[in-house]
């Protein structure tokens, strides 16, 4: 579909790798981009992980639903991976042939992981300090829109784990008219079929058995089964007054997953 288009570049908001199966066979695709096309790529919060471990490896990485998913990335990418990853900015200013300044992050134009999306203050303190006439945002893996004066905050879907009510692929194209961004968004189907036996075959559904699970069901029900499983292990693990650290045990995993049918 992209060469269908033939778009004058590709923007890549972060968040690559870490929740699905062969993260090796998405990095090929991100380095095939690069080989065809003018590319920019923003870090986000999932490459942030990956690179504090590398800092770190001392952490209490382990095969679990907690970090499982992304200890099996890092053991399946390479440093120069790793330093593609590293070489990302947070944030920045992309023109294309002379047209109005795109600004672009992950989460928020100061961070990979803050949370502007529905936030009127937040989201017009960065829409004060930016350049871009119209300032691009991952992380949420929802559609959203914010409007302030001649400025647009777009959130866009995720083409990797949407959570729109919607299990297909989807990403955002850009088009100027009339001086301005205007947008719309596309749409490939994912073979959710593969991707169930991928999990298997690789390995990744035993290595991060409950987190797996959550991903497959977000896909094929439509809603945000990974984050309504973390939120209720952590509930439990509170109500029982856990204290050991933010690697929690499978029990809490496993509690959450049979209480929401996961």
């Amino acid at each position: 579909m992209i060469d269908e288009i033939n778009p004058d570049g590709i923007i890549f908001l972060g968040d690559y790798v870490t929740d699905c199966p062969y993260p090796q066979k998405t990095m090929k695709l991100l380095y095939l981009c690069i080989e065809n096309y003018q590319c920019w790529f923003i870090r986000g919060n999932r490459e942030d992980y990956l690179l504090n471990h590398q800092k770190n490896p001392n952490d209490g990485w382990c095969y679990s639903s907690s970090v499982g998913s992304l200890l099996y990335t890092y053991e399946n990418l390479t440093k120069d991976d790793l330093r593609f990853f590293a070489d990302m900015p947070l944030c920045r200013d992309i023109e294309i042939n002379g047209s109005p300044v795109i600004t672009a992050c992950h989460s928020s134009p100061a961070s990979t992981t803050e949370w502007i999306k529905d936030k009127p203050e937040l989201l017009d303190k960065y829409i004060g300090e930016i350049k871009g006439d119209i300032l691009l945002c991952g992380h949420t893996h929802r559609i959203g829109l914010y409007r302030n004066h001649d400025k647009t905050v777009l959130f866009c879907p995720s083409f990797g784990l949407p959570q729109d009510m919607n299990s297909d692929a989807r990403f955002t194209v850009l088009e100027l008219m009339d001086g301005k961004w205007s947008y719309k968004m596309l749409s490939i189907e994912i073979d959710i079929e593969r991707l169930i036996s991928e999990f298997e075959e690789s390995g990744l559904s035993n290595k991060a058995p409950v987190w797996s699970r959550t991903i497959i069901k977000l896909l094929i029900e439509k809603r945000d089964a990974p984050m309504q499983c973390v939120s209720l292990a952590w509930d439990k693990a509170k109500a029982d007054n856990y204290s050991g650290g933010t690697i929690l045990p499978e029990a809490y995993w496993n509690e959450a997953a049979k209480e929401l049918g996961i």
